[in-house]
Order: structure tokens, then sequence, then C-alpha cells
């Protein structure tokens, strides 16, 4: 990375993504901060979605509850534990997005 006040024939991301003139300097900059907004959005879809899964959650029965509610046609087929496995796997999803985001910004 380098640190220079000359924005003639600058590279921002990609060999490709070149300033050449103050409207290319102007275009950048409002695609720098659309891309830094997606960062933002992608991180807070990750937060809703692990408050969401996390109130899911709690309603299911665990392996603790008695047989009588684990049985209940409401649940069935559902536990807290099989949930758990899923939100896991879409968590580290987003988790994933988000580095690939962050890296891509920086």
């Amino acid at each position: 990375m380098l640190f220079t006040w000359d924005t003639t024939n600058l590279c921002i991301i990609f060999q490709q993504w070149r300033i050449y003139s103050t409207f290319s300097l102007f275009i950048s900059l409002i695609g720098v901060i659309v891309l830094t907004a997606g960062y933002e959005f992608v991180r807070e879809m990750s937060r809703r979605y692990e408050a969401s899964s996390a109130e899911y959650t709690n309603k299911l029965p665990s392996e603790d509850d008695d047989e009588r509610e684990r049985n209940s046609l409401l649940w069935a087929g559902k536990s807290a534990d099989e949930a758990e496995k899923k939100q896991k796997i879409i968590k580290a999803a987003f988790y994933a997005v988000q580095v690939f985001y962050s890296f891509f910004i920086m």
C-alpha cells in the first residue's frame, strides 16, 4: 500500500480501476462509498440473522425437556441441536462474506 498525493494514473482496487481525471476521481470516491455501504449492509444483515436465530432457538425444545414436549406435534422433527447446526453454517457463510468484503475494501 502506498500513500501519495498524486492522483494521476492512480490504481484504486484493480489494475483496471485507475484515476485519470477529476471526474474519474469523483466516480471512484462514490464507488468506494457504495462498497463500504454494502459492507455495512452485510454486517447489519448478519446481526439481524443472529438475533432472529437466537430467538428461534430459544423457542425450540432442548434435549433437557421432558419426553412429552419433544414429541409434541407442534415441534415435530425440530430440535435445538439441528437448528444450531444450520445456524452455525449460515453464520459461518456471513462471516466469510464479511472477511472477503473487508479485505476487498482494505
